[in-house]
């Protein structure tokens, strides 16, 4: 199962999301990759690594010229891997737009492990780029962070555009797994009604209240549910991971 966590919108906890379910999916045993498809490397940088302590990234698997992608490949914990990312990753953007079929470059590489791993999980970057199709293309469903704001929630209109394009020319089985409703805010009005908006168009599968405790931590590569399991925020990722072990 190949999952895209998508939002064209940045600062609306794509990254944290990533982190927290691939390490509490690993802690259940299952056998976890996590995909940083981001310049800004902020996956990479949340497991306590520098983008440049690894030989090989994303970059790599998608230039002309690819090496495989077993050796993009690193070990994180137990039952987690990770294909890093690095700043070159924007010039890589760059080489992509001029190919051909260039939106299935991640897929074609991600197939060849794919049988590896119960959950490959793609953080996607913070805008409908090729990189992001890329991952949309190779996905078998979305998940989608949003903060319960009236742009996020019309932001989320050229999103599903986007999908919808997708389907129709290259993965047809793409679908929607859900909305986790991000930096919530429960004692702002307009907040609960934008909620509220959510919940009645599309699946909300969690709501992450807003605490600077989500990246307390990162320093050391800890994600919340592993530092402290007990914080409602760590229960409610840990309710997310029970969701997609239960119906994916």
């Amino acid at each position: 199962m190949i999952i895209a966590i998508s939002n064209q919108k940045g600062g609306v906890g794509k990254t944290t999301t990533t982190h927290n379910l691939g390490v509490e999916l690993a802690a259940n045993n299952k056998r976890v990759l996590e995909v940083d498809a981001d310049g800004q490397s902020s996956l990479t940088i949340s497991f306590g690594k520098e983008p440049f302590d690894f030989e090989h990234s994303i970059c790599d698997i998608l230039k002309r010229d690819p090496i495989g992608i077993e050796e993009c490949i690193y070990n994180i914990k137990d039952n987690l891997d990770i294909i890093p990312s690095n700043l070159f990753l924007a010039s890589m953007e760059l080489e992509l737009t001029g190919r051909t079929a260039r939106e299935q470059v991640l897929d074609r590489a991600l197939k060849k492990v794919e049988a590896n791993y119960d959950y490959i999980l793609i953080d996607c970057p913070p805008q409908l780029s090729i990189l992001t199709l890329n991952a949309l293309a190779a996905a078998d469903k979305v998940l989608i962070p949003c903060q319960p704001t009236y742009l996020s929630y019309r932001g989320l209109e050229q999103l599903e555009n986007t999908i919808n394009d997708i389907r129709e020319l290259v993965n047809p089985e793409l679908e929607i797994m859900g909305v986790i409703a991000t930096l919530y805010k429960v004692r702002v009005k307009d907040q609960n009604e934008i909620l509220g908006l959510l919940q009645e168009k599309y699946n909300v599968i969690g709501i992450i209240r807003e605490t600077s405790e989500a990246v307390k931590g990162i320093y050391d590569g800890l994600a919340v549910v592993e530092r402290n399991p007990k914080l409602p925020i760590s229960q409610e990722y840990k309710k997310i991971a029970e969701y997609i072990m239960s119906n994916f």
